[in-house]
């Protein structure tokens, strides 16, 4: 499978109410809030949109008891890319692993979750890849939470991976 590489500097994140950041932006933000007690959350999904999917990233943080707030970035990859489920899964891990890889360069002491948008289930599409897809993450040095835990993924990348929009923007 041809992997789709994504640069940090080359991606428009926005937060959760649309204002527009760069990585830059967010590690800044993260650095302010690092005075509290914080959570750094990774996921990515994906959907179909024609003859293209859309790949959404969601970096979260939260405050255990006291709520959280999150970024998200979007990209566009020729659905011909993918010849199976399991090329486009691993695919939603490896952007989740890049940009964990990031964060995790820049806040060495702090813990990076990445969450993997697959469920537990080994009858379902998605279920059948899980320990796959876990030791996908595992093995590059990040806790991972699947279904039904993995809201960074099957939540917030989900509903922005879902939104319309058209070729022209990517």
């Amino acid at each position: 499978m041809k992997r789709e590489i994504i640069t940090l500097d080359s991606l428009n994140w926005f937060s959760g109410t649309g204002v527009l950041y760069s990585f830059a932006d967010i590690i800044d933000e993260i650095k302010y809030q690092q005075k509290e007690d914080i959570e750094i959350h990774v996921g990515t999904d994906s959907d179909p949109h024609g003859k293209a999917y859309a790949f959404a990233t969601g970096v979260a943080l939260r405050w255990p008891g006291r709520g959280g707030r999150y970024w998200w970035c979007r990209s566009c990859i020729n659905s011909k890319t993918f010849g199976s489920l399991i090329e486009r899964l691993q695919l939603e891990v490896f952007h989740s692993i890049e940009i964990a890889s990031a964060l995790r360069e820049a806040f060495p002491q702090q813990s990076v979750l990445v969450h993997v948008d697959c469920s537990p289930d080994p009858h379902t599409a998605s279920g059948k890849f899980a320990r796959q897809l876990q030791s996908y993450a595992l093995g590059m040095g990040f806790p991972v939470l699947i279904k039904p835990l993995s809201w960074a993924a099957s939540a917030v990348a989900d509903k922005h991976a879902k939104k319309s929009f058209t070729l022209q923007e990517y």
